[in-house]
């Protein structure tokens, strides 16, 4: 074998390539360090802005939010770098299907941006609400009363996670519209009109069943207080009545499950959901009609 023909064919052939190698090496170092520099630079950013944080805050979930956005702008640049080394090189037939990628995905950012855009606007909506509700819980004393009367959870904050769960449906059929997700917006805008078909009758109901909680512990308060007045404790315990036995309490009581158990069986009733109306309906008044005996 003729190594010198061997030789002087490799040199030429790789005089006539070298600058494009090197010029395709060099646009991939220098791709993949500012890519490397701009991840960091966006976790950075975002870590400084306590996304992740915010999100955990206002939500209840923990999403890593700051690191996806940092990597998804990282491998956009690398992906740059490698259509940009391939046309270095001159290979049509590796960078034309990037070319197609790199041109689907640039046309679909601005998409992407306005569904961002509309979730940030959901989330600060939501949020404002949310703290809203909160401060006016805080300057009345409803919140303590309420809590405590129903021995749950502070009701400014239930209240508030359900109006800001209801600002973000709100926005999600808008949002995925934006996003042209058109195999979800279908669904999710269906339910969607099915929960603000429902909201009236959701907020009827709990009328009818605040003002009738509210007039039934009323009149236990008042058929309680005019029994003791008049002595009705005294006189059952002068019968032989258990001492830890009021009658001014036990009637009180009486009159708020005959006011308050209508009252519910019509709230249930003004939801129109039959699957969980007639059930509960049905129960509440075999409950009512078995109180007399």
């Amino acid at each position: 074998m003729d190594w010198s023909a061997l030789g002087t064919s490799l040199q030429d052939a790789l005089g006539a390539h070298l600058p494009s190698i090197l010029g395709a090496l060099g646009i991939l170092v220098i791709g993949w360090l500012i890519a490397v520099l701009v991840r960091a630079g966006i976790m950075r950013l975002l870590a400084l802005l306590s996304v992740d944080q915010r999100i955990r805050e206002s939500t209840g979930q923990g999403l890593a939010v700051e690191r996806g956005i940092a990597v998804g702008v990282f491998w956009l640049i690398l992906l740059l770098t490698l259509l940009g080394m391939f046309n270095a090189l001159d290979l049509g037939l590796i960078s034309n299907p990037f070319q197609v990628l790199v041109t689907q995905i640039f046309g679909y950012l601005p998409r992407l941006l306005a569904g961002t855009v509309l979730m940030l606007l959901a989330w600060l909506a939501a949020t404002l609400l949310r703290v809203g509700v909160a401060r006016i819980f805080a300057g009345t004393n409803w919140d303590e009363k309420l809590s405590a009367q129903a021995g749950m959870e502070p009701m400014s904050k239930n209240v508030g996670n359900v109006l800001f769960w209801l600002v973000i449906l709100m926005f999600i059929p808008a949002i995925l519209g934006a996003y042209d997700l058109q195999g979800l917006l279908s669904p999710v805008q269906s339910m969607v009109n099915k929960v603000l078909d429902a909201l009236p009758n959701i907020f009827a109901a709990f009328v009818i069943g605040f003002v009738g909680w509210l007039v039934a512990k009323v009149m236990r308060g008042l058929v309680a207080n005019l029994l003791a007045a008049a002595g009705a404790d005294k006189a059952g315990h002068s019968a032989g009545l258990d001492p830890s036995v009021n009658l001014s309490r036990v009637a009180g009581t009486l009159v708020f499950i005959f006011i308050f158990i209508p009252t519910l069986i019509a709230a249930l009733d003004a939801l129109k959901i039959e699957a969980v109306s007639r059930p509960a309906t049905d129960m509440l008044g075999q409950i009512l009609d078995a109180v007399p005996h």
